[in-house]
């Protein structure tokens, strides 16, 4: 699959062309077919070094190009800056939330992409951040942590109040790793993507 063909924003087609990304890996191309683009919830359990973050970015413009708001969820803070980082300087607005890097609450609504830490996201929560309700699209990033001893209550609660909070909400987990990936899809409402390519 083309880069060129996708449903992305033309900015975005020319930034990958010019970085010499022409065409999708086949579990990019399966997630774009499957519905990714068109707002399905996907659990995508692939390899590492298969273009998770690429799908991530390409449904996230996508969003944002239809008025929406993204928030990506990370477990660590220096994934977070390492994010943060990675999707800046691509024509929208970023946030990052972790505990050490906070703007004011408020402040960080006004982006397009806010990359935060679960415990930021649980802490937004709970403290009834106004902007938390525009969300139109949740990206979980290592989401086989859900079955972490110490992260994962936190993380599967943080999963559970947003997708209350905002029911038409576009689901993305991403994994290299998942035990239990069919009752993981099962309970997102999502299309599974696997592949060992």
């Amino acid at each position: 699959m083309l880069i060129e063909t996708l449903a992305v924003p033309k900015s975005l087609r020319e930034q990958y062309q010019k970085n010499g990304i022409t065409e999708l890996y086949p579990p990019q191309a399966e997630c774009v077919e499957r519905g990714l683009l068109a707002g399905k919830n996907q659990l995508v359990a692939i390899p590492t070094a298969s273009g998770k973050t690429l799908i991530a970015e390409m449904v996230m413009h996508a969003q944002i190009a239809s008025g929406g708001k993204c928030l990506y969820i990370v477990p660590l803070k220096a994934l977070a800056s390492e994010k943060y980082d990675e999707f800046s300087g691509k024509g929208v607005r970023i946030g990052i939330a972790t505990g050490d890097f906070d703007r004011r609450e408020d402040t960080l609504g006004g982006n397009d992409i806010i990359v935060a830490t679960s415990e930021k996201v649980d802490s937004l929560l709970r403290n009834s951040t106004r902007w938390i309700n525009e969300i139109t699209l949740l990206v979980i990033d290592e989401i086989h942590l859900i079955d972490s001893e110490n992260r994962g209550p936190t993380l599967e609660m943080v999963i559970a109040k947003m997708r209350c909070r905002n029911p038409g909400m576009q689901v993305i987990g991403l994994s290299a790793t998942i035990g239990n990936p069919n009752l993981l899809a099962s309970w997102l409402d999502a299309e599974l993507v696997t592949s060992s390519w």
